[in-house]
């Protein structure tokens, strides 16, 4: 598949596994890069394809996690849900954020499954706390049957919540951030619903669209 950085077109090649195989452009090559600049810019390139391939094609290049069309279905799954469901499936999850098992706590993360058709949530993970041990990101065990569809991280409340409609709105916050980085990922600005403020994916390589090079 072909993805277009600037006026150069770049080739990309990837197995139906989603495994990334090769990379081929005449006048752009990370090897033969001393700024670091560049190796970013290949990493979006690669992502956009990805994206391309796994939406456009029978090919399964993205986990789900990292598939804004399954985020923005979630979203609307949660959206739905009344109190009674809310309670049922997050008040673990509060109490967890509320109390956490250990001291210098990052944030609290739940895996979340839909059924096939992404249009219900049928089961979450215990909640899994991260912290800092030594310097070190660790966390809390976790046991996972299958993988996640969505996942959510909530930083340590500043204000009280109770497990109603509030921290939903919370969780579907969250994900809009994880909406937003998903595009910065790929070089592109997001949607205008989806330009919010707060901690999407916790990875520091991720940069905000108006401070890319491209």
């Amino acid at each position: 598949m072909s993805s277009e950085f600037r006026v150069y077109p770049h080739h990309l090649l990837f197995d139906w596994d989603g495994e990334f195989i090769g990379h081929v452009q005449d006048r752009f090559a990370e090897e033969v890069q001393t700024d670091p600049e560049p190796a970013k810019i290949l990493d979006r390139v690669r992502f956009r394809a990805r994206n391309v391939g796994h939406h456009e094609t029978d090919a399964k290049l993205l986990s789900p996690i990292f598939d804004w069309v399954v985020l923005e279905e979630a979203i609307d799954v949660l959206e739905d849900l009344d109190l009674s469901a809310i309670m049922g499936h997050f008040m673990d999850f509060l109490e967890a954020i509320r109390d956490p098992p250990v001291d210098n706590v990052e944030f609290t993360a739940l895996y979340l499954h839909l059924d096939d058709a992404n249009e219900e949530l049928i089961d979450q993970s215990d909640p899994v706390t991260f912290y800092f041990e030594d310097q070190d990101l660790v966390h809390t065990s976790v046991s996972l049957e299958r993988e996640p569809d969505v996942y959510v991280t909530i930083s340590p409340l500043t204000r009280p919540f109770a497990c109603d409609h509030a921290f939903r709105d919370l969780i579907v916050h969250q994900f809009k951030c994880q909406i937003r980085d998903l595009y910065y990922r790929q070089g592109g600005q997001p949607p205008e619903q989806y330009q919010v403020d707060g901690v999407g994916i916790h990875d520091t390589g991720i940069t905000p669209f108006k401070c890319q090079s491209i």
